[in-house]
């Protein structure tokens, strides 16, 4: 057989057309592998990091009507410069649980608050103490829950946060059976410290 031969030619255009498709197939799947990037800034779909340079202090907590309860030991906390945990009534609801966390700027918070934010919130959280990056206060993290009636379940535990914002200098941990509502009473509680819908909710 020749490289004339019209078979020849044929199986030479069917061999490159396999090799380009299999190489757009890996350029596809390295382009989505790449899109997890996006995590950074939306939490099932809704966007929790919120790039501000305002700068926040308890003071704007305790004006908006927050109670803290606590305020941590933020040792093993990177570059953080306090957290506090305490209560919030959003309009219309009962008293809601929150973790702040503050930072001396807003581009410190996301780059060495975010892992430790991540680690604690949402149904994959870190809740043993053993295990946990940052210790302090890791029993306010849990929620204890019963087993169904009837049974002799012990119940279980899960995370008290089901997700968290970052805005300015600060990372919230807001209750919340997911990501959703947790964001949703952050964003509620940003609004009462007087930051504007139009930055919230851009």
């Amino acid at each position: 057989m020749t490289d004339e031969d019209p078979h020849f030619k044929l199986v030479g255009m069917k061999y490159v057309l396999f090799s380009t498709a299999f190489l757009f197939v890996i350029f596809v799947a390295c382009g989505n592998s790449d899109g997890n990037q996006t995590e950074l800034t939306v939490n099932d779909g809704v966007e929790n990091v919120i790039p501000s340079e305002t700068i926040l202090t308890q003071d704007n907590l305790k004006d908006a009507g927050f109670k803290i309860a606590k305020k941590y030991n933020v040792e093993g906390l990177t570059a953080a410069n306090a957290a506090v945990f305490g209560f919030w009534r959003p309009d219309g609801s009962d008293a809601k649980e929150y973790e702040i966390r503050f930072y001396p700027s807003h581009e410190i918070a996301v780059q060495t608050g975010t892992y430790f934010a991540d680690e604690v919130t949402g149904d994959n959280a870190i809740l043993d103490k053993d295990e946990s990056a940052w210790k302090e206060g890791i029993k306010d993290r849990r929620y204890f829950f019963a087993g169904p009636i009837g049974t002799h379940g012990s119940g279980g535990v899960k995370a008290k946060y089901g997700g968290y914002v970052i805005y300015g200098n600060i990372i919230m941990l807001c209750e919340g059976a997911n990501s959703i509502h947790s964001i949703d009473r952050c964003k509620a509680l940003l609004e009462e410290m007087g930051v504007p819908e139009t930055e919230i909710y851009k």
